[in-house]
């Protein structure tokens, strides 16, 4: 697979989660974007093509781990990408992985040893880690606090190398920060003139978006 299908694959089966997450009222404090059991789902479905993808994912998190996507007043805001060969947990009778929290309020079934990737996001300032978040957790927040936030993330899904899609997402988040004052004023130095100044601060929007 080409590193773009892979990026849409993973965009795809985040948005899938965060939605699963909201629609069973699950916690997801930590579940994983994706598993094997799931590729099924996206095409990928003999051994081959999932061992190819998991070593995909394997030379993208050497390549791009610790990627900055946000610049914020007083931190720097990284990606990371953890693959891990593990015991998961989905919801029975489902494609529904979770974070075992979850298997305390519905029914779950243990699959031992198997692929997953995690992906959280890091802030850090002076070489202090003051945050890591998984980014399902941190997507499903963002759309509990403001459910108009799913409709960007689902029209970035569908496109995400579209530059209207890229500029949607970002006046989105935008969004999202100003209706949060104190977060809002702690991220920014001042107030964003335009998408331009916004993609400024987003440098994983800005680099895509010059790319398009």
């Amino acid at each position: 697979m080409k590193l773009n299908e892979i990026v849409i694959l993973l965009i795809k089966a985040i948005t899938n989660q965060v939605d699963n997450c909201l629609k069973y009222n699950l916690n997801c404090l930590d579940p994983p974007c994706i598993t094997s059991g799931q590729l099924n789902v996206y095409g990928l479905k003999n051994y081959s093509t999932k061992a190819s993808f998991w070593r995909n994912i394997d030379s993208i998190a050497s390549r791009y781990n610790g990627i900055t996507i946000f610049k914020g007043r007083f931190g720097v805001f990284k990606l990371f990408l953890v693959h891990s060969i593990e015991e998961v947990y989905r919801v029975e009778n489902t494609l529904i992985y979770v974070d075992p929290l979850d298997c305390e309020y519905v029914n779950c079934i243990a699959v031992p040893r198997t692929h997953s990737l995690r992906i959280y996001l890091e802030g850090s300032y002076s070489s202090r880690v003051i945050l890591k978040v998984n980014i399902v957790t941190l997507l499903k927040l963002a759309i509990t606090e403001n459910p108009y936030f799913k409709e960007c993330l689902e029209r970035f899904a569908e496109e995400p190398f579209s530059k209207e899609r890229v500029i949607h997402i970002a006046s989105c988040s935008l969004s999202v920060l100003s209706k949060h004052r104190s977060i809002y004023d702690v991220v920014f130095n001042r107030y964003p003139k335009n998408i331009s100044e916004v993609l400024r601060h987003i440098p994983i929007l800005k680099n895509l978006y010059k790319e398009l």
